[in-house]
């Protein structure tokens, strides 16, 4: 009960802070993986034959292992499976609003972090988190934000501490994971410390539904559509190298359209 509590309490809405990651895949192809990373290519290998029942067989090149298989198989599963490893990932946008009230409306305070270097990324945002940290612990009594959005303990979360942890030895700041994060993964049952709007719209069923399908359903304004990340990943790698600044500004218009439909539903919810 304690999820609904946070959820259908009017002024919780301002102690959450709203954020969304999105990721691309690391090696844009699976030839790409196989010259850069022999290694996670075998694991790769592996994961397609016992998950996707993928058969594989190596070839010298991408077209002659893309020829070796049907449409279904091993290229085409990881261009549309690999991104949601955060192991054959990489971070490029993370997009976080905080809400205030101002003359009896609801502001939004939008920020967005948007690089081709993930450790930029990261760590930008880890530091901001780092300061939520030290800030709460100094509050009397303490307090930290409430994480919220959708898909964030699937997916966003794993996601960040995952890449995290492969680069913090680069971090110019702290090395250690901040304490919001820690106190997020450490939280009893009880305790409303992440917001997941999947777990949400739920109401105690069983059935994920996808945010476009909440966003057209309750006639949430979005500026854009969402697409999958597996399109979002093969735009950015066709865009990137010849129009950087724009691939990046339309990562973060996704990113942002996402933290927005989160906003808004929560917005609807609380007044339930």
């Amino acid at each position: 009960m304690a999820l609904f509590n946070e959820v259908f309490k009017k002024a919780s809405i301002y102690e959450m802070l709203f954020f969304n990651i999105k990721s691309v895949l690391e090696h844009p192809t699976l030839n790409d993986l196989k010259i850069n990373n022999p290694a996670l290519y075998e694991r790769w290998k592996y994961i397609s034959k016992n998950k996707f029942n993928c058969e594989i067989i190596d070839g010298s090149d991408e077209k002659s292992l893309a020829d070796a298989f049907d449409t279904h198989q091993i290229v085409r599963v990881y261009e549309e499976k690999a991104i949601y490893y955060p192991e054959f990932s990489k971070i490029v946008v993370i997009t976080y609003a905080e809400l205030y009230a101002e003359n009896g409306q609801l502001k939004r305070h939008f920020q967005k972090i948007a690089n081709e270097n993930e450790i930029v990324v990261i760590e930008t945002f880890i530091d901001l988190l780092h300061q939520l940290s030290i800030d709460g612990i100094n509050s009397s009594p303490n307090y930290f934000p409430m994480f919220c959005g959708h898909n964030i303990i699937n997916y966003d979360i794993p996601l960040l501490i995952k890449r995290y942890l492969l680069y913090r030895d680069k971090f110019e700041t702290s090395k250690e994971l901040p304490f919001i994060l820690k106190n997020c993964l450490n939280a009893k049952p009880w305790e409303s410390v992440v917001i997941d709007t999947v777990n949400v719209w739920k109401f105690n069923g069983n059935d994920y539904t996808p945010l476009m399908l909440i966003a057209d359903y309750m006639g949430l304004k979005k500026s854009v559509d969402l697409i999958p990340l597996p399109e979002l990943s093969k735009y950015y790698w066709k865009n990137v190298g010849e129009k950087p600044t724009e691939t990046l500004d339309y990562l973060a218009l996704q990113s942002a359209t996402q933290t927005n439909l989160v906003i808004q539903l929560m917005n609807e919810l609380r007044r339930l």
